[in-house]
């Protein structure tokens, strides 16, 4: 309902004025709406943009100037997803389930092996491969998350087994080439 129809509702119901199409009061009321028309959508954006759920442009980013993680570039549900990931975890949230939701709230779903006797996780990305400046990203938001007494790897190689077993070289053959395992992802064979 706009404003126009909201306040013609209002005056029939007190009755006292005639509210024909030609009418003064009918052209007053034309007149109120027109400025009020704006307003009332304005502040509908206001309080869309408001909630995480609802927010699609500039209350998204706000949240995500608010908690340092500025998306812009992904989809609006995306965005959304992550910031409600990043709001259900809090400081006394260090299991495994609230250790995915944090990486959830980056956009990563993982796997996570604990290594308790070693105060050390081992995080593997399900999902997709990530850009190096992603990559950077997600590991310096880790840093800043995950408790200081816990080492943290997050495996971002893509590679398995098959891939090298594919290129149909010898143990001996892949020893000699003395490669870090960074090294052996991008090895394509001999060019």
């Amino acid at each position: 309902m706009n404003s126009l129809e909201s306040m013609i509702d209002a005056i029939k119901a007190v009755g006292a004025y005639y509210l024909g199409l030609g009418d003064l009061v009918y052209k007053e009321l034309q007149s109120y709406a027109c400025e009020l028309d704006p307003i009332s959508e304005e502040i509908d954006s206001v309080i869309r943009e408001n909630f995480i759920s609802t927010a699609t442009g500039s209350g998204l980013d706000a949240y995500e100037t608010i908690v340092g993680a500025r998306r812009s570039d992904l989809d609006n549900e995306i965005r959304r997803d992550m910031l409600t990931a990043l709001f259900t975890v809090n400081e006394n949230d260090f299991t495994v389930e609230g250790v995915k939701r944090f990486f959830r709230s980056l956009d990563m779903d993982c796997t996570i092996v604990e290594y308790p006797k070693f105060f050390d996780l081992l995080i593997i990305p399900t999902q997709r491969e990530y850009t190096p400046v992603e990559q950077e990203y997600i590991r310096k938001r880790a840093a800043d998350f995950l408790p200081c007494h816990l080492t943290f790897t997050i495996e971002f190689r893509q590679s398995d087994w098959s891939v090298y077993d594919g290129l149909d070289l010898t143990f001996d053959e892949w020893d000699a080439m003395s490669m870090t395992w960074d090294e052996l992802d991008r090895y394509e064979g001999d060019e």
